[in-house]
């Protein structure tokens, strides 16, 4: 080893509050710093959050063209980034073969180990992820996902291994304060608060929701619907509910720091995605003791828990009405969830990741 740290660079095409941003920012937040070295290059936007972080933290961020707006500035900037940062490995973070330009680049920067990193199943076949998808197998030498259904929708053939995304899961115990101070504050007590959050984009599939509470809110006239999120798709789903027949009883909360506070004055957790790598924000949910309704695109490995019912996308939006305001009442004693499910709820702790994570990247820079 020429370096007394091993000397990681995270890779994103942007680092704005997603679900990949926010696991990049835990595993460089937990990651032992006396040994690793660890910067992140991503493209604009970047969340001030994660600049605060990044900061605290003693975490290098290199900030790249937005790849949207200028993509060959963007790659041009990063492939300058890993030229002159002699990085041992690269960790890149993505959903598609997409991920091929950035892990060639790495590779013509001369970094050996470049690992890349599913997160998600993307629904979307483009013509360019099947030209891709070659050149992405033969640029990384370490296939990792956050779920067998990710990985098999990136790496087809098994050659990679599961890493659960982890987290502080203590942070998202139900608080009984908490939910009182968002009740409060949004006028909804004695209200049943139907929750959902989520990046805004087609995956997470709101405007479903949206639907579907259509049916809710004939069937309960205490029935309110509360997103917590941001995203692309963020105007969309405000000029729906602005045309809704029940816009007065839809909340768009946005984004926030308090998401304990946010699951706690939550009654039921309905997660509707079209395709997910994971689903993490169903896992919090179930740590806050919330029954989830979720859809069967959703992995089975979110499963912490016995509140979790799966349902086909295919279905009526009157079925899952139905099964929101028949099958769930409100979950009892809350406060012992956390602690009676350990067993399951380990499984996604940080610790238990970040062990892992350490693991394999001293097993790759020893195997040099």
């Amino acid at each position: 080893m020429k370096h007394e740290k091993i000397k990681v660079a995270m890779i994103t095409n942007h680092f704005g509050i997603t679900g990949i941003g926010t696991v990049i920012m835990n595993y460089c937040k937990a990651l032992d710093k006396d040994k690793f070295d660890l910067t992140i290059i991503a493209g604009i936007p970047i969340a001030e959050q994660y600049k605060r972080e990044a900061k605290e933290y003693g975490i290098r961020i290199i900030v790249l063209p937005s790849r949207h707006d200028a993509p060959q500035k963007h790659y041009v900037a990063l492939y300058k980034a890993l030229k002159v940062g002699h990085y041992d490995i690269v960790h890149d973070h993505g959903s598609s073969p997409m991920m091929a330009i950035e892990l060639t680049l790495a590779r013509l920067a001369r970094v050996k180990i470049r690992i890349a990193h599913c997160h998600s199943k993307v629904q979307n076949k483009k013509w360019k992820y099947k030209v891709l998808g070659t050149i992405f197998r033969h640029n990384y030498t370490k296939g990792l996902a956050c779920s067998e259904l990710a990985g098999d929708w990136l790496f087809q053939k098994g050659n990679f291994q599961v890493l659960t995304n982890g987290f502080d899961t203590k942070n998202f115990r139900y608080n009984a304060e908490g939910r009182k101070k968002i009740r409060r504050q949004l006028n909804i007590d004695g209200c049943y608060i139907i929750g959902h959050v989520g990046r805004f984009n087609e995956q997470k599939n709101q405007p479903f929701l949206l639907d579907v509470f259509k049916e809710v809110a004939i069937k309960r006239s205490d029935a309110k619907l509360l997103f917590v999120g941001t995203g692309p798709d963020f105007e969309k789903v405000q000029e729906l509910v602005s045309i809704h027949p029940n816009k007065d009883r839809i909340i768009l909360y946005g984004e926030s720091s308090e998401m304990a506070s946010l699951y706690s004055a939550m009654d039921v957790f309905v997660f509707p995605s079209k395709s997910e790598g994971l689903g993490l924000a169903a896992v919090e949910a179930q740590i806050s003791g919330l029954s989830c309704i979720v859809s069967d695109e959703v992995p089975k490995e979110i499963v912490v828990s016995d509140n979790v019912t799966f349902i086909s996308l295919n279905e009526p939006v009157s079925t899952w009405a139905n099964v929101i305001v028949n099958d769930f009442a409100p979950q009892k004693n809350r406060e012992d969830f956390y602690s009676n499910n350990q067993l399951l709820i380990s499984n996604y702790e940080m610790s238990h990741c970040i062990e892992s994570l350490d693991t394999i990247y001293r097993q790759m820079v020893d195997e040099l």
